[in-house]
C-alpha cells in the first residue's frame, strides 16, 4: 500500500483527492493539509511514500529542504499548471522525483505516484528534451549573489557597495558571469537570476560555497526577452541596458 500526502490550498481538489484515491486499492490517502505552518509536522510524523505538493506560485526552496529534512525517505511531486525549466532542473536536483501538471487527467495523478513510488522520475518530455539540450554551470557564492543583486535592479554602484568591492571589479565580475551562464547583459543576467533563483527569504549564509545552476539552450532567446520585458522594467530605472554599465 502506498502512503500519499497531499498538501493543497484548493477544497475542491481535496475533496476531488479523496474521491480519487478512495477507489483505489493499492494507494492510502493518509492526510490532506490546506495549512503549510502544519504539513511538515505531518510529513514528519506520517513518513509517507509520496507528497503530492500543490504548487501555485513560487517554488518555496526552504520548504523542500524541511519535507526532505523531516522525511528523507519520501518522494516529493510536484502538482502545478508550469514550471521554467531552470526550476524544473533544480527541484530535481534538491530530490524532487516528479512534476505533475494540473492540467492533466484525474487517472495520471495516480499513476504518476505509483511510478514514482516504484523509483521513477516523471517528467514530462518537453523538459528532459530541455535538460539534455542545456547545460550545467557552477556558480560560486559570490556569483549567485551579483546574481541576485543584479536581480533586484541595483546599480553597479550599489552592488560594490554591498558587496564591498569597487565599481571596476563589479564590471569585471559582471563581464565574466555573462560569458560563463551564456546571457548577453545585465537584463538577460537579472531574468537568469529570477528564473533560478532561491527563496528570497534564504540567507547569503545558507547558500553553498557552490551550486549547480541550469543554462536552458533558450535562455537568451528573443521571444524569452519580450515575455520578460514587462515584469524586468519594473526592476530598472533605464530603458536601455547596457552589458555591463548601469
Amino acid at each position: 500500500m502506498i502512503s500519499l500526502v497531499v498538501y493543497t490550498s484548493e477544497p475542491l481538489n481535496a475533496i476531488a483527492l479523496a474521491s480519487l484515491v478512495d477507489s483505489c486499492s493499492d494507494v492510502c490517502l493518509t492526510s490532506v493539509m490546506a495549512d503549510l505552518s502544519t504539513f511538515a509536522s505531518q510529513v514528519s510524523t506520517n513518513k509517507p511514500d509520496v507528497i503530492l505538493l500543490s504548487v501555485d506560485g513560487p517554488l518555496d526552496w526552504s520548504l523542500l529542504h524541511l519535507l526532505h529534512r523531516e522525511s528523507p525517505v519520501s518522494r516529493v511531486v510536484l502538482w502545478l499548471h508550469e514550471i521554467p525549466a531552470e526550476s524544473a532542473f533544480r527541484a530535481k536536483e534538491w530530490g524532487v522525483r516528479g512534476i505533475l501538471r494540473k492540467s492533466l487527467p484525474a487517472e495520471m495523478i495516480l499513476k504518476c505516484v505509483r511510478r514514482v513510488h516504484e523509483g521513477e522520475l516523471w517528467f514530462e518530455k518537453t523538459l528532459t528534451d530541455t535538460f539534455l539540450s542545456g547545460r550545467t554551470v557552477r556558480v560560486s557564492r559570490r556569483e549567485n549573489q551579483l546574481m541576485t543583486l543584479v536581480s533586484q535592479g541595483l546599480k553597479n554602484k550599489e552592488i560594490a557597495s554591498v558587496m564591498e568591492i569597487s565599481e571596476g571589479t563589479v564590471k569585471v565580475y559582471l563581464s565574466r558571469l555573462f560569458e560563463k551562464v551564456g546571457v548577453r547583459d545585465r537584463f538577460e543576467l537579472a531574468l537568469f537570476g529570477l528564473r533560478s533563483a532561491s527563496n528570497p527569504a534564504d540567507s547569503l549564509a545558507a547558500t553553498p560555497i557552490m551550486r549547480s545552476v541550469f543554462v536552458s539552450s533558450a535562455s537568451s532567446s528573443e521571444p524569452m526577452r519580450r515575455t520578460a520585458n514587462t515584469r524586468m522594467s519594473r526592476l530598472f530605472s533605464d530603458p536601455v541596458l547596457d552589458r555591463v554599465a548601469d
